[in-house]
């Protein structure tokens, strides 16, 4: 801060088309302006705020400080601004995988410079020229979880997390030119600031900043824009149209020179609006009718300048405060009122008449355009940006105190990358239990250890010129490691009776279709079924019996082919009945287990009924009745060329040939025999028995075919 007894305050405010310089003396009861000077660049020695040519733009200062310097004396150090116009934005965005873990702090904060960095890598090109950029503030557009927008992630848990941030950055370049242009002119920079942050200082007090406000300079070539929020500055924006545009626009309507229509502009209050167009024809405009004709233009300026609003901030600020000559064009409050869904009153030109710090303000300084000079003579009072020189470990590191420093700026300024400091996640084991998708994260990796001047930090621990600071590295953590009996819920074994015996079935547990035990440990991607079986074969293999369903196969030879019989080599019972492997078992039930007798052939012929031809069913009509007779064999057998029969075993090797009994190949009247009594038919004093087929007489051993009708009767 600047005593009363030191040389007066110099504040020199470099623009496009002027550069104004101030003197004041700082007393009790603010600075008191000794002198003021404004000289207009004849040339095109500075561009949207960037000195384009240095040894000009060194003698314009030189003329103004020399004229100060007949008012006040000797003037060698002096306070300057960086334009608004000169600062770059860019957003960035970090993506960091947590598998799970809970966000703390310092990791969010990391987050954010991690997406800080990346946005000045994007700005700069390449990650070579990103030190050539000073971040002077960054505003968090957005936060996710998990692809999920969030508001803060703060102790929030999840697989994915990522933050998005708009950054904003000034180049060394334009500092250096700045520097260069000072020197040139024999004088040094003893206080540096942003217009944007001197118009604030200048409006903005610091009660006020903890409320949304977008201040908004607008000058001839371009409209620079701040934003406060939470008692600071959290971004900066550009939109590359101002009172040039509106000029130029009167000048295409009325057809007029650039200075000209410029000149109309600025009379625009005036009841009548007198000039000569370029064809030589003098016009007088009503004042309303020549305002009207900038609406289209002041329209579109504010719509530009509400965009930019809006993209830095998110949604509309809750009041935006308009300075420079160009906010005085008539109507633009009022656009942009409109366009940010604001009332009217929260849109207002301010003019130096509410700047505090100044015992008196001169006329050459009053108005909306006067705000910047008065704020960089206040910043310089109040809060000069300073340059501080921290060591990162054994390299030093400058940096440009435009807002409060951090061991996070001093270390993305060092090149240092953020994410490296930062451990990752172990890797998590992602699994499938019955259908259902599960992970099972790592242990989370730990932040850098932080030391400042020798004592623990954080990445937000403020620095100050000569502070020393060391990191090391967090690390990595684990990779996620379980068993299966860890996940799965616990299973109550079944319990079953097998010959009279109690038996435990216990669960059944598969990874990947590998039967495994409970205490297996889990590996990525697994697949994992758990359940207690329920079929038949599975409870008999579980208690140790999986024979119980065995078979064996006997091959032989039938009539010359070669065939072959599958016989069980167990019977197996549930609860007393015949049971399939796939029977369902529940706890209790009884299982008896026997051993097969050998196979026979009549085993073979029940499972191979085509091969059991025998003599087909017959149907007749009996006295008026319908008879059926079932079919039956009339085969006979050989073994090896010995006689055998439906019992005889089967065993591998043999040869078998049917022999056909033809004798016994035909239904015959005696055959009905079977199913009747001739006696049941018989009178009591009947004494002779006849057959009848079909009308025909006949003897016992007549045949029969299927549709006879056929009579018994007694005389």
């Amino acid at each position: 801060m600047v005593s009363e007894k030191s040389e007066p305050l110099f504040a020199l405010d470099i623009g496009t088309r002027t550069v104004v310089g101030l003197t004041a003396i700082p007393r009790t009861k603010g600075l008191t302006i000794k002198a003021v000077e404004i000289l207009e660049h004849q040339t095109r020695s500075m561009l949207d705020g960037q000195i384009h040519d240095i040894p000009r733009v060194a003698e314009l200062i030189r003329r103004l400080k020399a004229r100060l310097e007949k008012k006040v004396g000797p003037l060698r150090d002096v306070a300057v601004a960086a334009a608004g116009r000169a600062l770059k934005t860019c957003r960035g965005k970090a993506v960091r995988a947590v598998n799970g873990s809970r966000l703390e702090a310092d990791a969010v904060r990391g987050l954010e410079l991690e997406a800080l960095e990346q946005a000045r890598r994007e700005l700069a090109g390449d990650e070579e020229s990103a030190g050539r950029y000073h971040c002077v503030g960054y505003s968090v557009v957005e936060y996710k979880l998990d692809g999920t927008t969030i508001g803060n992630l703060l102790g929030q848990r999840g697989q994915e997390a990522s933050a998005e941030v708009i950054g904003t950055f000034l180049p060394k370049v334009v500092v250096e030119s700045l520097a260069a242009a000072l020197e040139a002119a024999d004088l040094q920079m003893r206080a540096l600031t942003l217009e944007p942050i001197a118009a604030i200082h200048a409006l903005i007090p610091a009660s006020m900043r903890k409320l949304n406000l977008a201040l908004v300079d607008v000058g001839a070539g371009t409209s620079d824009i701040a934003l406060t929020a939470e008692g600071t500055v959290v971004a900066y924006g550009m939109v590359p149209s101002a009172g040039d545009e509106i000029t130029e626009a009167l000048a295409e309507t009325w057809l007029l020179d650039f200075d000209t229509a410029e000149t109309a502009k600025r009379n625009w209050r005036d009841a009548e609006i007198r000039f000569t167009d370029v064809l030589g024809h003098s016009r007088k405009v009503p004042g309303p009718e020549f305002v009207q004709s900038m609406a289209p233009a002041v329209d579109g300026l504010s719509e530009l300048i509400a965009r930019e609003i809006l993209s830095l901030n998110g949604r509309p600020p809750a009041a935006v405060l308009l300075i420079g000559g160009g906010s005085l064009t008539p109507g633009l409050p009022e656009s942009l009122a409109r366009k940010l869904g604001l009332p009217q009153d929260r849109v207002a030109v301010r003019s130096v008449d509410h700047v505090a710090g100044f015992a008196r303000i001169p006329p050459r300084l009053k108005g909306p355009d006067g705000v910047t000079p008065l704020g960089i003579a206040l910043a310089a009072l109040e809060h000069p940006v300073q340059t501080a020189t921290v060591r990162v470990g054994s390299a030093e590191v400058h940096l440009f105190d435009f807002r409060d420093l951090t061991i996070g700026d001093a270390l993305i300024q060092a090149g240092i990358h953020i994410r490296s400091l930062f451990g990752r996640p172990g890797a998590a084991l992602t699994v499938t239990i019955g259908g259902e998708r599960r992970v099972v994260p790592g242990s989370p990796g730990s932040g850098p250890e932080i030391r400042l001047n020798g004592s623990p930090a954080t990445l937000d621990s403020p620095v100050t010129s000569g502070d020393h600071i060391e990191v090391r590295p967090g690390q990595n953590g684990k990779d996620a490691r379980c068993r299966i009996e860890d996940l799965i819920p616990p299973l109550q074994s079944l319990s079953v009776y097998v010959n009279g015996v109690s038996q435990p079935v216990p669960p059944r547990v598969f990874m990947n279709g590998h039967r495994v035990k409970p205490d297996t440990q889990v590996v990525d991607r697994a697949m994992i079924e758990a359940y207690i079986p329920e079929q038949l074969r599975d409870v008999l293999e579980d208690v140790g019996r999986p024979e119980a369903f065995s078979q064996r196969e006997i091959h032989f030879t039938w009539n010359g082919s070669s065939v072959q019989y599958v016989h069980p080599n167990w019977i197996v019972t549930l609860n007393g009945v015949a049971a399939e492997p796939g029977t369902v078992v529940a706890a209790g039930d009884r299982i008896e287990i026997v051993e097969a007798p050998p196979p026979v052939l009549a085993d073979w012929l029940v499972t191979n009924p085509e091969r059991s031809p025998g003599r087909p069913a017959l149907t007749v009509t009996v006295n008026g009745q319908l008879v059926r007779l079932d079919g039956e064999d009339y085969r006979a057998f050989r073994c090896n060329g010995r006689p055998a029969d439906p019992g005889t075993p089967l065993q591998d090797g043999d040869d078998w040939v049917e022999v056909w009994d033809e004798q016994v190949g035909e239904w015959i009247i005696s055959d009905l025999f079977r199913v009747i009594d001739p006696e049941g038919l018989r009178p009591a004093d009947a004494r002779s028995f006849h057959v009848e087929v079909n009308g025909a007489e006949a003897t016992f051993t007549t045949p029969l075919h299927t549709g006879d009708n056929v009579r018994l009767y007694w005389r």
